[in-house]
């Protein structure tokens, strides 16, 4: 594998190429909370917040522009076009027909969101923090073949599966 392969054509490489968007958004977030008088705890975690929401944002939606700057960047030319506007949507559940590693990469990605938005909140609830997730997931989900992409509500329900688990998992431990 050579580095082109790996770093615009698989997941780790797709990671890596949104790094440096989700540090600049972390620490920019992080820094105005703190001068707005955020206490140390809060400005952190509202940062690590504003990091992995650009990081999802970067992956889920905007990868292929992301992609092609940085071919760009690296290489001087045109890495290929963009395309827009699939309009593509699947509505039938069938994730537990064909588990695969991706159906669990997709409720993975959510995890950190049940956790970091109610440290990064000042009001804290299971029923917001699920309510948020659910919000954002349906808003990626549906921006989503307007870049290219497809609805698929499998990913919506593995997603707030993500959230859930985690969300529930935060919130039972910290009532103790």
């Amino acid at each position: 594998m050579n580095f082109q392969y790996f770093f615009f054509n698989t997941y780790p490489g797709y990671f890596l190429q949104m790094v440096p968007f989700a540090a600049a958004a972390g620490v920019g977030v992080g820094l105005w909370k703190h001068r707005r008088g955020a206490g140390q705890g809060r400005s952190i975690f509202s940062g690590l917040l504003a990091a992995y929401l650009t990081g999802l944002v970067g992956v889920t939606l905007l990868l292929r522009p992301i992609n092609l700057l940085w071919y760009w960047l690296i290489y001087g030319q045109s890495g290929g076009h963009m395309w827009f506007f699939t309009w593509t949507y699947d509505f039938v559940p069938d994730f537990w027909n064909h588990f695969r590693g991706e159906n669990l990469a997709n409720a993975l990605m959510f995890v950190p969101f049940g956790i970091l938005y109610p440290l990064a909140s000042e009001r804290k609830s299971l029923r917001r923090t699920l309510t948020a997730g659910l919000v954002l997931i349906l808003a990626i989900e549906l921006l989503q073949p307007v870049f290219g992409r497809a609805f698929d509500s499998n990913d919506v329900i593995l997603n707030l599966a993500g959230v859930a688990v985690s969300a529930g998992i935060y919130h039972l431990v910290s009532k103790k």
